[in-house]
């Protein structure tokens, strides 16, 4: 896991946690950035077994997520987050977007699915509906 802090004093516990898995660490990073610009806390893992084994809080939470990575898919991590009992709303992104994708995203329950490149204010925006879910 990679923390990205930035700029600490004007976020607190109390700040927005979004979990990002991406194996790509540019756009995990500029996730991070985006998210942070939004006063919100992020944290990078490179794959689902990563995050799955981290110790995250749901608490005021949601996990944006890449879908082909090595390893296991984004489109698994919905279905794994509830089977441990875990209620952290997901968010897709995604280069391989095609109608058989999009039906797996909308039957796993993701909360948004977003193609890449993603307009940045419409992902704070689907982050902002994933915390009001969560």
């Amino acid at each position: 896991m990679e923390e990205i802090s930035g700029s600490r004093h004007f976020m607190s516990e109390f700040s927005p946690q979004v979990y990002i898995v991406e194996d790509e660490p540019s756009i995990g990073a500029a996730y991070a950035r985006l998210l942070r610009s939004a006063k919100m806390r992020a944290s990078t893992f490179h794959s689902v077994e990563e995050f799955m084994v981290a110790a995250c809080s749901d608490e005021n939470a949601c996990v944006i997520s890449d879908i082909c990575m090595g390893g296991l898919s984004g489109l698994e991590l919905p279905g794994m987050l509830a089977f441990a009992g875990r209620r952290l709303p997901v968010i897709i992104v995604t280069a391989h977007d095609t109608p058989e994708t999009r039906e797996a995203a909308r039957q796993a329950g993701v909360v948004e699915f977003f193609q890449k490149p993603v307009d940045e204010q419409d992902l704070l925006n689907a982050v902002q509906k994933a915390l009001r879910k969560a």
